[in-house]
């Protein structure tokens, strides 16, 4: 661990995604009985939204859904079935560049391309080793207690892009992750076809380097060559992106710096708007200021407690808190532990 600031990475505030992912969460659990006002609850996503698919929203308002679908569902292998029902249509564009291309390798590294495009909260890549190829995802630096979700979430939604180009339904022959075996381990191999080893070097989906050049049914040269020269476009404009909704601004401030934003009055003096007009635009978006800060102080503390050595009064400076006990307080409300708990756990 380094006491180097989280602010060194991009916020989750600060880095766009497509409604894709969060329409195939909400129409997953819709299906259990969960409503979308449920799951969308304080991300300023409302269902309207989810019927427009060009949108972009931020990291920041998918894992607000995400927390919502674990609370609401209680279910731990919510992220396998998310990823496992993100199929190559989900991803637009770049979804249509992986079908048609030439060889699965040529699939694969599409995705390894266009990062943005993909929307992963990993740095996704793809390596060859003689007889052996492995879907490698890593560098994973958003919410800690969501780690293990938006890890099943990646290697689910990977193998399901194998899945779908090769027009076959396969079995890696190993799945590896980094985190020790949660409660639902008996449901790797179901949904993605293999037990996963626990406690490993690096989260991977292992298969035969020799699928890797083989012809895809769908290739099409001319649409591969087209479809990638639009997923480039799409990738600097999106790059550059973010949302532009009064949560997703509102966030992106928070994010940068909860002590100088943590007032209705400072967040509204920085939105050019007055307080009253602030705290509707955020009700009428599904969200409060209070929630907003709450959740933002939540995810940098678990970030600073996991990845740096700050003591707990730097901490609470940093969440911009007047005194440690009130830190130590919010944080008990938010996980029920203490954090110095936290950190040792």
């Amino acid at each position: 661990m380094t006491d180097a600031p989280c602010s060194q990475r991009p916020s989750p505030a600060q880095c766009v995604a497509t409604l894709h992912t969060i329409a195939a969460a909400v129409s997953l659990l819709e299906r259990q009985g969960i409503g979308a006002e449920v799951l969308l609850a304080g991300s300023g996503i409302s269902e309207g939204d989810l019927r427009q698919p060009s949108g972009l929203v931020t990291h920041a308002q998918e894992l607000i859904v995400f927390a919502n679908a674990l609370r609401a569902c209680g279910d731990t292998r919510i992220g396998l079935d998310i990823g496992r029902a993100m199929h190559i249509s989900s991803y637009g564009i770049l979804g249509y560049a992986m079908l048609v291309s030439p060889t699965l390798g040529d699939a694969l590294q599409c995705a390894q391309d266009f990062p943005v495009l993909l929307g992963s909260y990993f740095k996704v890549s793809l390596r060859r080793n003689g007889d052996e190829a492995a879907i490698v995802a890593a560098d994973y630096h958003y919410r800690p207690d969501l780690t293990v979700i938006n890890t099943d979430m990646c290697l689910a939604s990977m193998w399901a892009i194998v899945c779908d180009v090769l027009s076959a339904r396969r079995a890696p022959a190993a799945l590896e992750v980094t985190f020790g075996a949660p409660a639902h381990a008996e449901a790797y191999e179901e949904r993605i076809g293999r037990h996963a080893t626990f406690d490993a070097a690096e989260n991977a989906l292992i298969f035969p380097a020799s699928w890797l050049d083989e012809p895809l049914p769908l290739a099409e040269p001319v649409s591969y060559l087209m479809s990638r020269q639009q997923c480039a476009q799409f990738e600097r404009e999106w790059a550059t992106a973010a949302g532009n909704d009064v949560t997703a601004r509102s966030l992106r401030l928070l994010y940068s710096d909860p002590c100088r934003y943590g007032s209705l009055r400072a967040l509204a003096d920085a939105l050019c708007v007055s307080e009253r007009t602030l705290r509707r635009r955020l009700a009428g978006s599904g969200s409060a200021f209070q929630a907003l800060l709450d959740r933002v102080r939540h995810d940098l503390a678990l970030d600073y407690l996991v990845r740096t050595r700050l003591s707990m009064s730097d901490i609470a400076e940093r969440l911009g808190y007047s005194e440690t006990a009130g830190f130590r307080h919010a944080f008990r409300r938010w996980t029920g532990q203490c954090p110095s708990d936290y950190r040792c756990a």
